[in-house]
């Protein structure tokens, strides 16, 4: 009996099936009380709701507390949120919501398409030292039992293999950066410097948070919230460190909210920043729209991650010769060639 795998409903699905609620008269608890069954992403909402909390607090709470795996779920959590706050329409919230994290979906599946075509090619090159050495003891198992008891062949393959494993890591550290990812260890000062050092800087993520938090308040805005209270509103779900500054910049009350904003971005170096901490500037001064000013802002930076990293994966590609040169060959010769001339001399010697 064949087992079907069934995926997961995603966030798109889950918003599609709430805006179908929403659409047939239902209010948003009733929608997310109704649609979000086991598996879906809002279940821990449903459970709250259906246990009797308040729809704002238990938006709230979840948009809150976020995994760092989720970040889908807690934007739409934190828009949720802030619509159920102001009491705006939820029903084009969702639909704009579903675009948005489509098109998220969307600049993901490209990065990982972006980066397949090298991790292919630096597992095809890794995988030729052991695939050598495997041909090698079922072609002739007597000669591999000679290569692992004499203690010079013993010797050349385990400084092979050893150098093929630090030659996966390092090829894997350059793949992963420009993808976008490092690991968790990458955090610690020491090592941050060894990883840059091996496998390029790291790109800052500051630009994708400004992007995440200009989105979220086009939404509040278009909730109904002013300029001030949408940012106070959208502030405490913010993620990273230009979460913490718009923080700050929402409990400041005696200056106006762009003025702020403008001492929040002259903390930080990125472009991003300031062009948001303007964005506010402009709506004050000159009346311009602010949620689709802050929309296209976060299209533009969007559209600059996308540029970067395919700049990145073609870097990548060359970035992976140093290793390949310096471990993947020599791994090589040390465990297929030099234990094949070894032995080659032993026969001839008798």
């Amino acid at each position: 009996m064949i087992r079907r795998r069934f995926r997961e409903p995603s966030v798109v699905d889950a918003l599609h099936d709430i805006a179908d609620a929403l659409r047939s008269g239902s209010s948003l608890r009733q929608a997310m009380v109704s649609t979000a069954g086991e598996g879906s992403p809002f279940a821990p909402v449903a459970t709250a709701l259906v246990a009797g909390r308040p729809l704002t607090q238990a938006l709230a709470a979840a948009a809150g507390n976020p995994r760092p795996d989720e970040t889908d779920v807690s934007a739409a959590l934190c828009v949720l949120a802030v619509h159920a706050e102001a009491g705006g329409d939820p029903l084009p919230a969702v639909r704009s919501l579903v675009g948005v994290l489509g098109r998220r979906a969307a600049a993901r599946e490209q990065a990982r398409a972006l980066t397949t075509h090298a991790r292919l090619g630096a597992r095809a090159i890794l995988c030729l030292t052991p695939a050598f050495l495997a041909l090698v003891a079922l072609s002739d198992p007597h000669g591999a039992v000679r290569f692992v008891t004499d203690p010079r062949t013993r010797l050349a393959i385990g400084l092979g293999l050893g150098l093929q494993i630090l030659g996966a890591f390092w090829i894997g550290a350059i793949v992963s950066r420009a993808g976008g990812s490092s690991s968790r260890l990458a955090g610690v000062p020491v090592l941050r410097a060894v990883h840059a050092l091996i496998a390029g800087r790291t790109r800052d993520a500051i630009d994708v948070e400004v992007a995440e938090a200009a989105e979220t308040v086009a939404f509040a805005l278009d909730a109904g919230l002013a300029p001030g209270a949408a940012l106070v509103a959208v502030a405490p779900y913010a993620r990273g460190s230009f979460g913490r500054a718009l923080r700050l910049a929402a409990e400041v009350r005696h200056v106006p909210v762009h003025r702020a904003l403008e001492e929040v971005a002259a903390t930080f170096t990125d472009d991003a920043c300031r062009r948001f901490a303007r964005a506010f500037e402009r709506s004050a001064q000159l009346g311009v729209p602010l949620a689709p000013a802050l929309r296209s802002l976060a299209d533009d930076i969007r559209e600059s991650a996308s540029t970067r990293l395919a700049e990145d994966v073609r870097r990548a590609s060359v970035h992976v010769l140093v290793p390949l040169s310096v471990l993947v060959l020599p791994a090589f010769v040390l465990a297929c060639l030099v234990p094949l001339f070894v032995g080659g001399l032993q026969q001839i010697a008798g």
